[in-house]
């Protein structure tokens, strides 16, 4: 499926039937392109993996609405001051996860990275699914990150099954990641957020 956004009704179900049905693709974020599919499908979780040539023993983000954050992470008192803050926006955050979530959504220590993107694309796309986005880099795993659907195309190629083109996106750097796993917080990527402007809520 090649289409651009937003999508009309049409395009949406089509869209929403691919994704539901296991298949992975390309859309952009408010930086670069990333790659993406049902985060509550292990299926399209390992296709992930397979197509950035990565290790699955790292763990990948995970695009959701900030209301759908308790299915999926422990969030504390101090964690809700800094997403009060930030969300929407680029930042990645790093916390323990819910009891309840199948161990290959779970990275090292029992953790989950979520991130609430104030990409307009990736609102309406959750907002389609109804359900998370897994939201990597659009990118061969140690290649450029990439700021149109042409440059995704010539690192990923066939492995993907559609293309939602949103023009060229505004690149920068990547989201600020944040592990917000008590007692201590620490900036673990320097990115799109300033540290200066996130310390005071470590």
């Amino acid at each position: 499926m090649n289409a651009k956004l937003p999508l009309n009704f049409e395009k949406a179900q089509t869209w929403k039937q691919l994704v539901m049905e296991g298949a992975i693709g390309v859309f952009p974020t408010e930086s670069f392109y990333g790659l993406g599919g049902n985060a509550l499908d292990e299926s399209a979780v390992e296709r992930v993996f397979s197509c950035k040539q990565r290790h699955v023993e790292k763990s990948l983000l995970i695009l959701i609405k900030r209301d759908w954050l308790l299915d999926f992470a422990v969030v504390t008192e101090k964690v809700d001051v800094l997403l009060d803050e930030f969300w929407p926006g680029a930042l990645t955050v790093v916390m323990p996860a819910n009891k309840g979530l199948p161990d290959f959504l779970r990275g090292p220590g029992d953790t989950i990275a979520v991130r609430h993107s104030p990409s307009k694309f990736v609102d309406e796309l959750l907002g389609i699914m109804n359900k998370p986005l897994i939201g990597t880099s659009a990118n061969l795993s140690g290649h450029p990150n990439c700021r149109t659907v042409d440059e995704a195309s010539k690192q990923l190629g066939p492995l993907v099954e559609f293309w939602l083109d949103g023009g060229l996106t505004k690149g920068g750097l990547p989201s600020t990641i944040v592990d917000a796993v008590e007692p201590d917080f620490k900036i673990i990527r320097k990115g799109e957020i300033p540290s200066k402007a996130i310390l005071p809520f470590l």
